[in-house]
């Protein structure tokens, strides 16, 4: 298929396709989330079953849905690459705009740098023990893998995390079924003698964070008006139950809580099934790692791109492939930066990960309420409902968790992400005079 272009200039100039449908935005959104259970072991090990499965069970209500539903309303309404970078702009000026941006662009890097260290983590289960070198070298060439496929268009990364779906959730429902006899309800009961807390809520936002991520490539949903409300309603009951019921089973099969660490839970599906159904796991383990960055690279280099044409970033950041039609320097720049966080420890980069995300997602639930105050006409295909009330309600438990998020976080953690925000404001105050880049003529966008 040739790459939509426009005449307006006299080079011509690739546009973003609208290549996403329901089933591949569903994927992607499930690994932009979750991409499987993989993640949830140290929740149970820092807090044992009861609390964990109540987590489950609870933060939907106050965190998933209320989150799903906020992207559902303002990707419909602003059917832009870039989410809520354009949410937030609309909403309160060019500098909030960016400091949202920011934001989420440095959230990224530690977020997506969790998935090379995850990968050479299961992988070193298959294969033993690796040197720092070796580690590096093999996260490094999956993360260039990876771009490779997102290079080559959204297309492509949206078939690749449906196969990759269903390749993780394959092992998972077969360990909930051979599992199922071994089911007690008494373990779901148990609890430890003592909680680490913020590391119970760092770990479990974590796992269920990254809703929004799915607006950020709204300019290539195909009719994102009824697809984006469909598609979060349909992610948000996969995801529970992808959680949910492997952490039922397995606290009933292994009940040594303070075993339970990222990464345990091929152990537990080879005393469900065998080992292997543990290997088939940990084999799930790597895949999920390649969706996940697959999906956050993705939406992650969109970012970038929408800040380079609002003039906030260097132009370079806006240059889309000329055949493919993807923001391909963003795409090497955010992997580039993924490559140099590998070495750093898992606990660490999660941390930093959910401060600046709390930070940027109090911004966009505002930005929702003071859209809907300040610009009440403006045309919403979906609509949260019970209008202003409905907005700020739903906004509470999400805002009150972020709050709580940034209260409990480590003072390192504070440091390094404070760090990053005085840089921001430094290279904002060095763009702030730039000019936006004209878009190309698009009447699709407001479909």
């Amino acid at each position: 298929m040739p790459v939509p272009t426009s005449t307006r200039n006299e080079s011509l100039v690739p546009q973003p396709r609208r290549a996403l449908n329901c089933t591949s935005l569903v994927a992607l959104t499930f690994f932009c989330v979750a991409g499987g259970a993989f993640g949830l072991e140290d929740a149970v090990g820092s807090a044992g079953p009861l609390i964990t499965i109540a987590a489950i069970l609870i933060l939907p209500w106050l965190w998933s849905f209320p989150t799903a539903l906020m992207t559902a309303e303002l990707s419909a309404a602003m059917p832009e690459d870039g989410g809520y970078v354009v949410w937030v702009e609309k909403a309160f000026g060019r500098f909030w705009g960016f400091l949202e941006g920011w934001l989420s662009w440095l959230c990224s890097f530690a977020d997506n740098a969790l998935y090379p260290v995850m990968f050479v983590d299961y992988l070193a289960y298959l294969r033993g023990d690796m040197g720092l070198t070796e580690r590096w070298l093999i996260g490094a060439a999956m993360t260039a893998s990876i771009s490779w496929l997102n290079i080559r268009g959204i297309r492509l990364v949206g078939a690749a995390s449906i196969l990759f779906m269903l390749f993780v959730l394959a092992p998972f429902a077969v360990m909930v079924i051979l599992g199922g006899a071994q089911i007690r309800p008494s373990p779901w009961l148990a609890q430890p003698p003592t909680v680490d807390w913020a590391l119970l809520l760092s770990v479990v936002l974590w796992n269920t964070s990254g809703w929004d991520n799915a607006g950020c490539c709204a300019g290539e949903v195909d009719k994102p008006n009824r697809t984006y409300p469909r598609a979060m309603a349909i992610s948000v009951l996969l995801v529970t139950l992808a959680y949910l019921l492997p952490v039922l089973v397995g606290v009933s099969i292994d009940t040594e809580w303070a075993n339970w660490k990222e990464g345990y839970f091929p152990k537990v599906a080879a005393q469900a099934g065998g080992n292997w159904l543990g290997t088939w796991l940990t084999i799930a383990g790597l895949v999920s790692a390649m969706g996940l960055l697959n999906a956050l690279l993705c939406t992650s280099a969109r970012v970038p791109y929408a800040m380079a044409q609002r003039g906030t970033l260097p132009g370079c950041f806006a240059r889309l492939h000329q055949r493919h039609a993807t923001p391909w320097i963003a795409i090497i720049v955010n992997s580039a930066g993924v490559a140099c966080l590998i070495p750093f420890s898992f606990k660490d980069l999660i941390q930093v990960d959910m401060f600046l995300y709390a930070l940027a997602l109090i911004i966009e639930f505002a930005a929702l309420v003071w859209l809907r105050v300040r610009q009440p006409d403006m045309p919403r295909p979906y609509r949260v409902p019970l209008g202003i009330p409905g907005a700020i309600a739903l906004s509470v438990a999400p805002v009150a968790l972020c709050v709580l998020s940034i209260f409990l976080a480590d003072e390192l953690t504070k440091q390094v992400s404070l760090g990053g925000i005085v840089a921001g404001l430094a290279i904002f105050g060095w763009t702030a005079k730039r000019k936006p880049i004209p878009a190309p003529d698009r009447p699709e966008l407001s479909v």
